[in-house]
């Protein structure tokens, strides 16, 4: 990350003295990461299709940026547009009168800002029915990444269930390899697994009533039974003796899977690209393969639901003005995720959360790519990672926790009680 701002200039939602120079009729704040170039892009263009309606764009480090809006907001000097996650941060805004209800400011005018994107992809940012965010990014779903050669070593096929899953665990442990790389000390690479065997458990209402702070929602039979089959898969020796010192920005999990000493790795689908950079020569023998988390015997979820992280969003401030929130929408009616933004994400080879995504894979000759665009278009639900659709409180406390029932430093019951006590906060 980057410690200065790409782009800088007034960052107040009422600088509406647009057409003189420095001076901008709307204003957004992103975060710099590996799409930024889109935003960058999207702002340049419209400002110079709209020169009486410029739009200031300022993209910065994740570091501190969510405490910077919370003091922005509070001020009522954050930008027009402001870059959030979904989940339970989004939902506090929504609460507290923050931000404007993009299905109304949009109208039937306008109603294609949301037409053109993956259903899926808007589920973290809909509240009450209402969408209060735009997706501005690349999808990023939990996928299961697997050594094709390893498993050919130890006779193993793409597990389809759990039990299947433990099975291929005690193969490639039998024969000295570790079954699936964990970067535990990251901790937030836990939370897939939760993700996944809860919904796979109870399917998608359990969460649903988790993240709506309902009482009795960390206390779901399926949570306590995801939690048990969390250790049995540690009990089982599924992860190295020293993953919870193996961070993944590291790379080390990654390498893992590579170099062949891991069979599978567990991660959001960007560790792909990840692994292309660091051994291009790995991924172009065909020897990466990859698989959705398997099916739990006699669980209620569908094995197609998926979690991870949808997109990025752009939210509008309520305290903006009106002239700016008209602005804002017409600028991502416009100029986000229309075919040349789509096109410079896939250019990355990234998988934009678009409907016109799909043929453009395709005719790219990625197959990774169009596995994962159509892994989510196919997804009745898509779970925002916990880490972001919990408030932040919730989010911390679950990371401990998680961390703790990795280690198997707590009972299922235990974990299950210590989320069950952060409801409300």
């Amino acid at each position: 990350m980057t410690s200065a701002l790409v782009a800088c200039g007034s960052s107040g939602p009422n600088s509406s003295d647009a057409g003189g120079a420095g001076d901008f009729a709307a204003s957004a704040w992103a975060i710099q990461s590996s799409q930024s170039d889109s935003y960058i892009a999207a702002v340049d263009r419209w400002n110079e299709a709209h020169p009486e309606e410029r739009i200031d764009l300022q993209v910065m480090p994740d570091n501190g940026y969510k405490d910077k809006v919370r003091v922005a907001l509070g001020a009522d000097q954050a930008p027009t547009l402001i870059y959030g996650w979904g989940g339970g941060g989004l939902r506090d805004y929504v609460e507290q009168g923050l931000v404007d209800s993009i299905t109304q400011l949009a109208g039937s005018e306008h109603a294609g800002i949301a037409e053109r994107y993956l259903e899926a992809t808007l589920g973290a940012a809909t509240i009450d029915g209402e969408l209060y965010g735009v997706p501005i990014g690349n999808m990023q779903p939990v996928v299961v990444l697997y050594n094709k050669e390893v498993f050919s070593a130890i006779g193993a096929e793409v597990p389809q269930t759990w039990s299947e899953l433990l099975n291929v665990v005690e193969q490639a442990k039998s024969a000295n390899f570790t079954p699936i790389a964990l970067a535990g000390q990251s901790k937030w690479t836990h939370l897939p697994y939760l993700a996944y065997l809860v919904d796979r458990i109870g399917g998608p209402e359990v969460f649903a009533k988790i993240e709506a702070d309902q009482a009795d929602g960390w206390s779901d039979p399926a949570v306590l039974e995801a939690a048990r089959k969390i250790q049995e898969l540690v009990e089982a020796g599924a992860f190295a003796s020293d993953a919870s010192a193996t961070s993944y920005e590291s790379g080390a999990a990654d390498a893992l899977l590579y170099t062949g000493k891991a069979a599978m790795l567990v991660m959001l689908s960007n560790a792909y690209s990840n692994i292309a950079q660091a051994s291009p020569e790995f991924v172009e023998s065909g020897n990466l393969g990859y698989f959705a988390f398997p099916a739990v015997e006699g669980g209620k979820g569908d094995p197609k639901d998926v979690t991870g992280n949808p997109s990025a969003y752009w939210y509008v401030t309520s305290a903006s003005t009106d002239a700016a929130k008209d602005i804002a929408i017409r600028f991502l009616d416009e100029q986000v995720m229309n075919d040349q933004y789509v096109e410079e994400i896939i250019g990355r080879a990234s998988v934009p959360g678009a409907v016109s995504a799909g043929d453009k894979l395709a005719a790219a000759e990625d197959p990774f790519a169009s596995y994962v665009f159509e892994m989510v278009n196919e997804a009745p639900a898509f779970q925002l990672s916990l880490d972001q659709a919990l408030t932040p409180v919730q989010g911390e406390a679950l990371n401990t926790a998680l961390d703790q029932l990795f280690l198997l430093e707590i009972t299922p019951q235990e974990f299950v009680d210590t989320m069950t006590a952060t409801v409300g906060k």
